[in-house]
């Protein structure tokens, strides 16, 4: 009977070699020269049209503030306190019987301070005592009021009339802009629309907006100053005119096109 021969092989080496020369035959294969790999692409920027529009107004204003002082002087400031309250007392006594509320008068600046003069003669300041000045400022919704509030604080006991301003109220404000910024807008639009179709393209979707606004005073009366201590006559009507105020909205867009 023929002996049977077994033969044992360790094939742990040798299947370990196969497994490397595997691995770097496909490295070999993945990074050879002229292997090429494709990468997502950016994603593409969309084209805009960008456009500004603005639209505005010239309104009758609806508001007006009026900016007065009374100044007092003397060697006693306790008398000058007590005479600059009385007058005071007098100017807004007259204002709200003219029809304006007392909570639309309210005091706006006060100073106590030296009083002195240059003295020709002297070559020098002299010191005269004390100046008190008191401001008061008044708002009225009623523009035609304006000449009378000025002429009854003057005759009252103001003698400096510092500032005239008109401008509109937070009401009329918010409704005539309201107006302008839809007129605005709707005008960037059409731009938009009128440059796309020159260009030969079609608009897709709004990229953007904002908008910004700003209304102008009448400038002849915004520096209206009268100053009565020093001996200027009060006439027996006051004639202010109220001019008009400039509403201007203005928008900004950006536009999506296509084509």
């Amino acid at each position: 009977m023929a002996e049977k021969t077994n033969y044992s092989f360790d094939t742990g080496p040798v299947a370990l070699a196969i497994i490397v020369a595997a691995l770097l035959f496909s490295g070999a294969f993945f990074f050879a020269p002229g292997k090429t790999q494709m990468l997502p692409s950016s994603t593409q920027q969309p084209h805009t049209i960008s456009v500004s529009s603005d639209s505005s107004s010239e309104v009758a204003p609806d508001k007006v503030q009026i900016t007065f002082s009374v100044v007092s002087r003397g060697a006693d400031p306790s008398l000058l306190q007590s005479e600059n309250d009385a007058k005071l007392r007098q100017v807004q006594a007259k204002l709200i019987a003219l029809g304006v509320p007392e909570a639309n008068i309210k005091t706006v600046g006060y100073s106590l301070d030296r009083w002195s003069e240059y003295n020709k003669t002297q070559e020098q300041y002299v010191d005269l005592g004390y100046q008190l000045s008191n401001s008061l400022r008044v708002v009225s919704y009623d523009t035609s009021k304006a000449g009378a509030i000025v002429r009854e604080a003057v005759q009252n006991g103001a003698n400096e009339v510092s500032g005239i301003q008109f401008s509109l109220s937070d009401a009329a404000q918010k409704r005539i802009y309201g107006g302008l910024l839809a007129e605005a807008t709707a005008q960037a639009k059409a731009k938009a629309s009128s440059m796309a179709s020159a260009a030969g393209v079609r608009i897709t979707s709004l990229g953007q907006m904002s908008e910004s606004y700003g209304y102008v005073e009448p400038m002849a009366n915004a520096n209206y100053k009268m100053d009565a201590s020093a001996g200027g006559a009060m006439p027996s009507e006051v004639s202010i005119s109220a001019g008009l105020v400039r509403v201007r909205a203005t928008v900004s867009a950006s536009y999506e096109v296509e084509g």
